[in-house]
């Protein structure tokens, strides 16, 4: 005899909705997976999905290889390891390929690590993330994942990431013919914000010992930036013959992606009619080219500058010509670095708070947070309580009761 799940339930409606009956069967342990996925991590979560990706018209070259390369069956390197300072774009690369792979119907999953989380910022949700999407995309693997957590329900608490991986990955998507699996790529996303250098070397490993297996069909493309620790472990021959190495830095067509960058920010300030009074007796074109293409300059190749200057210029309480004269009038130095003129425009955006003891007293804040991010992220949520009275503490130390 069949059981509803909304027995003797009356006078309601519910539209457009799937439902899955998890009281028994493989959905329970498919349900018992989902409590150890790490929030915010994957492409579809809210952090994730309006953050931004890249623009339509930058990165065309470096979008249409990783998309040949993920469209391919059998691949010569299985791991695509795209390397690059801070600013130059790497996770809105990732967004868009997630995107766009998964509207092709080839992402198998995602995970995007982010130092100031303490579900992000360790290894120790990597995998259960990653298995929940697989198991969600088919149901062959779903039932095969089940049964290994059924048969050790523990597997997805306190194992080992190479044994977790093993189980619920390389084992399932291997019992299945290649020609049931349409996914062909997983997208992990700022290996360096996992806080355990171990851990980032351990993942690196255990990914080049899977692709190097003939039956694995699954390809990963890493996101990190360009740290020695993880240098010397993509050297070693393990890891080396299995990756395909690509460095933001010397992408040619940078410059003109920042140029497009710019211009198409400047055109929405433009048509935004909450600055059609504010423009309206400045002098077209606005900007000049000079302008433009004095801050792709100062820009060095890193997307950040371009992204920080258009939010500066954008802010709706200000005139952005006048924002723009600010960001042109910083100084310039004669500093090498980079980052020297991101700095000094971070700096010039500081000094025009108009409440400085406050913006301290909040930036205090969010660094002892993310301090506690990293102190605790592996043993949240168990530590949970000490981190909140730790967050209360350093309130009350800043001076901070209430955020208006």
């Amino acid at each position: 005899m069949s059981t509803s799940i909304f027995q003797n339930a009356n006078n309601f409606t519910i539209q457009r909705a799937n439902f899955m009956n998890a009281s028994n069967g493989k959905g329970a342990w498919i349900q018992h997976l989902s409590y150890y996925v790490a929030q915010g991590a994957t492409h579809q979560s809210k952090d994730q999905y309006d953050a931004p990706k890249c623009h339509p018209e930058t990165r065309k070259q470096l979008l249409s290889d990783i998309k040949e390369w993920i469209e391919i069956p059998e691949k010569e390197t299985g791991i695509m390891y795209l390397h690059g300072p801070a600013g130059a774009g790497k996770s809105c690369i990732s967004r868009s390929v997630c995107e766009d792979a998964a509207d092709a119907g080839l992402l198998g999953g995602s995970f995007f690590f982010w130092r100031g989380s303490p579900d992000r910022n360790h290894a120790q949700k990597l995998v259960t993330t990653l298995v929940y999407q697989l198991a969600m995309l088919n149901r062959d693997l779903a039932n095969f994942i089940a049964s290994e957590i059924e048969r050790d329900p523990q597997i997805v608490v306190d194992k080992p990431l190479e044994y977790q991986f093993e189980k619920l990955v390389l084992e399932p998507i291997r019992s299945i013919p290649s020609d049931q699996l349409s996914v062909r790529a997983i997208v992990i996303d700022g290996l360096d914000e996992c806080v355990d250098k171990i851990s980032q070397i351990s993942i690196l490993h255990l990914l080049a010992k899977a692709v190097r297996h003939d039956k694995f069909p699954l390809g990963f493309i890493i996101t990190s930036r360009p740290e020695v620790h993880l240098q010397e472990a993509l050297d070693t021959k393990e890891i080396i013959f299995a990756t395909q190495l690509i460095s933001l830095s010397h992408i040619p067509a940078v410059a003109h992606d920042i140029r497009t960058t710019l211009q198409s920010g400047f055109s929405r300030i433009i048509n935004d009619r909450r600055f059609k009074v504010a423009l309206k007796s400045i002098p077209r074109p606005w900007p000049t080219f000079e302008c433009i293409e004095k801050l792709v300059e100062r820009s060095s190749g890193q997307f950040i500058y371009a992204a920080t200057v258009m939010k500066f210029i954008s802010s709706c309480d200000h005139n952005p010509a006048s924002r723009l004269d600010i960001v042109l009038g910083i100084r310039e130095s004669n500093n090498n670095s980079p980052y020297t003129d991101l700095d000094l425009l971070y700096l010039e955006i500081l000094s025009r708070v108009k409440d400085a003891k406050r913006m301290m007293k909040v930036l205090g804040y969010i660094l002892a947070i993310q301090d506690f991010a990293v102190k605790y992220s592996t043993s949240y949520p168990k530590d949970l309580s000490k981190v909140i009275t730790q967050v209360r503490n350093t309130r009350r130390a800043c001076g901070i009761n209430t955020l208006k």
